[in-house]
């Protein structure tokens, strides 16, 4: 990137950081909706191949994406129903129009292109991008789920008081690097504590201490052997960018961060010119530094 050009980039991060603020209340829901587009549509395109509109098995897709939240937030915690009532309706209608109509955006994109060559490379660029963040969201939307899933039921096990609700909420937790395992481990710790007054400190400290055995079975096993090291980035970066995006929209900036850096380093890596920025989120293995820590999965100290 050129000196000249660098103070305009400058202030196209702070216009954009500005309006991301101001505008907090629109762009959640419409960040929330694309995010889950992405997860999703990996199953509208399976039932195209059978031969289903878009426009179907979109509709199916989400319907049954909202009937299962709303059938998991009842059986781990029946009064957490009440939060479907206030998921913003347009949030799941701008999924269906993101599914159903996110080719017909790119077509647009392509036409306005102005040679064959740049039409090819926006193509190849648009499909590597939604590939790649689609298999990363729904890869790590499976495994926290399949983490969610596994506390929730170890946590049963030990008689803990709504377990399931403790299951759900360290698997959502889990799209929040560092922050959210060590939120749910200081949580477990008052649990237990409560809970098991006359019992004696092991079994106080037993659900703290499954739930750790089992995210450090997550984030230094399972993650890095699906996800590898294409979505590694610098613990700092990771850290730093929360506390912008938590600072800009709260615990919605939370959830959402890292999704959107993972596809802001996806675009770089894909974008002639600004590879090198891709690069410096990275943390490369050498002699003289510690081993890659694979994003942000590594279970708290």
């Amino acid at each position: 990137m050129s000196s000249a050009r660098r103070p305009l980039w400058f202030a196209a991060v702070v216009l954009l950081g500005f309006v991301a603020w101001v505008g907090a209340d629109l762009w959640i829901p419409i960040v929330a909706a694309a995010l889950l587009a992405f997860v999703l549509r990996p199953f509208v395109r399976g039932l195209e191949a059978l031969r289903i509109p878009a426009w179907a098995g979109a509709l199916v897709v989400v319907g049954g994406t909202l009937a299962g939240m709303a059938g998991t937030l009842y059986l781990v915690y029946a009064p957490a129903t009440e939060a479907m009532d206030d998921l913003p309706r347009a949030a799941a209608l701008l999924v269906y129009f993101f599914l159903v109509h996110g080719d017909t955006l790119l077509r647009r994109l392509v036409e306005v292109m102005p040679t064959l060559t740049d039409k090819k490379r926006t193509v190849d660029t648009v499909r590597a991008v939604q590939g790649d963040v689609s298999r990363y969201l729904l890869t790590i939307t499976l495994i926290n789920v399949a983490l969610g899933g596994a506390v929730g039921l170890a946590l049963l096990a030990l008689g803990v008081e709504n377990a399931l609700f403790w299951g759900f909420l360290a698997g959502v937790m889990n799209f929040v690097p560092y922050l959210g395992p060590l939120i749910v481990t200081g949580a477990l710790l008052l649990v237990g504590f409560g809970d098991a007054q006359s019992a004696g400190l092991g079994a106080a400290l037993a659900p703290a201490a499954v739930y750790g055995l089992l995210h450090v079975v997550e984030s230094n096993g399972l993650t890095p052997a699906l996800l590898g090291r294409q979505f590694s980035i610098n613990p700092v970066v990771i850290l730093l960018w929360l506390m912008l995006w938590g600072w800009l929209w709260g615990i919605a900036g939370l959830l959402f961060g890292v999704p959107m850096l993972v596809i802001t380093k996806v675009l770089l890596q894909r974008s002639e010119g600004l590879q090198a920025w891709a690069t410096l989120m990275e943390t490369r293995r050498s002699s003289e530094c510690a081993p890659e820590l694979p994003l942000a999965r590594s279970a708290p100290p």
